[in-house]
């Protein structure tokens, strides 16, 4: 299941930039930074699964290739900052979402939620307590505006609830799967999920939801909605690199010795599988997603889910779900992707310590399609454009329309 801890695509959106990179340590020098963005680029072209998809998504852009030129850019950076919005931009050619810098905001964030489970979060925790890392960012200044997430890391007014068309549907729209605001979500969603088991269809909208965490929806709304025992088989291929080798020692202890070879995936007999992966990978695993009721309202209306394309991550996975099992009818626009799998590497650059992520595996649907390069198409195409007033909201409109 994708991204269980932190994985919040659309804070990209609201970080303005990094607002300074002093810190107690001396300016880093040319050859400094030219060694860091090395490594970077050595654990990339080992361990990173997306090269090939780039080039088909985005006119053949080969990141790879472009490494003399990433270090003339370098090269050219008169401080500290400057290297690490040059790092930024560089990372951006990647056109992943989940793959960039992180800045003192999301640096903070990230430790405070993977700290909440320390032992299944040992590695990334291991990278962003990297004492370059803690001296880095302890002296960085980060600004932002709108960033949808309080002091206490709760997004404030997550979710919005209402009972619409005459009590015949319910509306439920929800910012995003923030970990540390499932909790006190869950205390405005439960009950008013019980409170409306008569109506007709019930409308979740994750339009704009970036992600966060894959039990949300897993070990909550799903749960409560069905009667019966769903399951999802979806693939997960891997490069082999030995830095994300860490990551699933860390997470599931064990490396890829218990994966299975990435010549086995042909008797899967996946009919979109992308050509790279018989190439460039070494191993892959099968990931059965099942989901049984719990506090089961034994809902029997239809479900629909509002997506759009900033549906990322942990919300694609949610979308992922709803497609690959019929949980929800899908309607609006074509998701962002890379929701299958689980979260980015954290990695520490052995100078700078500055910090980056990277998307480490490839999540797969059960016919073999990337999700990150297929992304999910809702079942009813429709403009994904979201109206406070929900009279006007044509997503909205067209739920009701169905159910009448």
């Amino acid at each position: 299941m994708k991204k269980r801890i932190f994985i919040v695509f659309i804070l990209l959106l609201f970080i303005i930039t990094l607002g300074g990179c002093n810190t107690k340590k001396t300016a880093l020098t040319k050859e400094e930074k030219i060694a860091d963005f090395n490594y970077m680029y050595e654990i990339l072209k080992d361990n990173y699964p997306y090269f090939e998809v780039n080039k088909r998504l985005n006119g053949g852009l080969d990141w790879l290739s472009n490494k003399e030129n990433y270090i003339d850019a370098i090269q050219s950076t008169q401080n500290d900052e400057e290297f690490y919005k040059k790092l930024q931009e560089i990372l951006s050619d990647l056109n992943n979402g989940h793959t960039d810098m992180l800045d003192k905001i999301f640096y903070d964030y990230a430790k405070k939620a993977y700290n909440m489970q320390p032992k299944t979060n040992e590695e990334w925790l291991k990278q962003l307590n990297n004492p370059k890392a803690v001296v880095r960012y302890g002296g960085m200044k980060s600004a932002s505006v709108g960033f949808p997430i309080s002091s206490d890391s709760e997004t404030p007014d997550n979710v919005k609830t209402e009972v619409i068309d005459n009590g015949k549907a319910a509306y439920l729209s929800i910012k995003m799967l923030n970990t540390f605001n499932i909790e006190s979500d869950m205390k405005i969603i439960k009950p008013f999920l019980k409170s409306i088991v008569s109506t007709r269809a019930i409308i979740i909208d994750i339009r704009g939801n970036g992600g966060g965490d894959s039990r949300y929806w897993s070990d909550n709304i799903v749960p409560m909605l069905i009667n019966k025992t769903l399951s999802n088989k979806e693939y997960i291929a891997y490069r082999g690199g030995k830095f994300t080798e860490e990551f699933l020692k860390s997470r599931y202890e064990t490396g890829y010795e218990k994966l299975q070879p990435i010549e086995n995936i042909n008797k899967e007999n996946l009919k979109n599988l992308p050509a790279e992966v018989m190439k460039d990978f070494k191993y892959y695993s099968v990931s059965e997603t099942n989901i049984e009721p719990k506090d089961s309202i034994d809902y029997t209306g239809e479900i629909y889910l509002l997506v759009d394309g900033s549906v990322f991550s942990s919300s694609e996975a949610f979308a992922a779900f709803c497609k690959g099992t019929g949980f929800a009818v899908l309607v609006g626009e074509r998701t962002g992707g890379d929701g299958i799998g689980f979260d980015p590497a954290v990695c520490t650059l052995p100078n700078s310590g500055f910090v980056f992520r990277f998307t480490q595996e490839m999540g797969m649907t059960s016919d073999g399609s990337c999700n990150f390069e297929s992304k999910t198409e809702p079942d009813i195409k429709i403009s994904a454009k979201k109206n406070e007033d929900l009279n006007k909201d044509q997503a909205v409109q067209t739920v009701l329309k169905l159910i009448k």
